[in-house]
């Protein structure tokens, strides 16, 4: 697995929680994408998201989902959605997990080692980096730097 250390930026980014089952996060993330085409926008990146608050014995997670869109808009505040202009982290590790069938939790603990060799801390919980590669969905796992140690 190949690991690479970058910064992300998005810009134009609409964003939304959501609490679900884990098996069914692609439903918020889907609704988040056809309100965007629904109010004239189009998607310009993936969907990135965020899972915390897992909870066992229902399965369930919340979730914050995040989308660049083509354009700044204006969006009051409310409790459904929230836009910033640019999202950013200066410094990271990078890696994708690219079967979406293999424990998500040995990846974590790949880039944990990764940061450890570095001497570096992570902030969790980390970003999922949604691509739909040929109709497969791959995630690349974006786990930002906190602070040097």
């Amino acid at each position: 697995m190949k690991i690479k250390r970058c910064p992300v930026v998005l810009h134009n980014v609409i964003s939304t929680k959501a609490r679900c089952r884990i098996d069914e996060w692609d439903v918020p993330a889907r609704e988040l994408r056809n309100a965007i085409v629904k109010n004239g926008l189009y998607g310009t990146g993936p969907i990135v998201y965020q899972v915390y608050g897992y909870d066992p014995s229902s399965e369930e997670a919340d979730y914050v989902f995040m989308l660049p869109v083509s354009q700044p808009i204006n969006m009051p505040e409310n409790g459904k959605f929230g836009f910033v202009r640019e999202w950013e982290h200066q410094d990271g590790f990078v890696l994708r997990h690219a079967d979406p069938d293999d424990d998500i939790e040995q990846s974590y603990e790949i880039l944990r080692a990764c940061a450890h060799a570095n001497q570096v801390r992570l902030q969790e919980p980390f970003y999922h980096i949604y691509l739909d590669v040929y109709g497969e969905g791959i995630i690349d796992i974006y786990a930002p730097i906190a602070q040097e140690e």
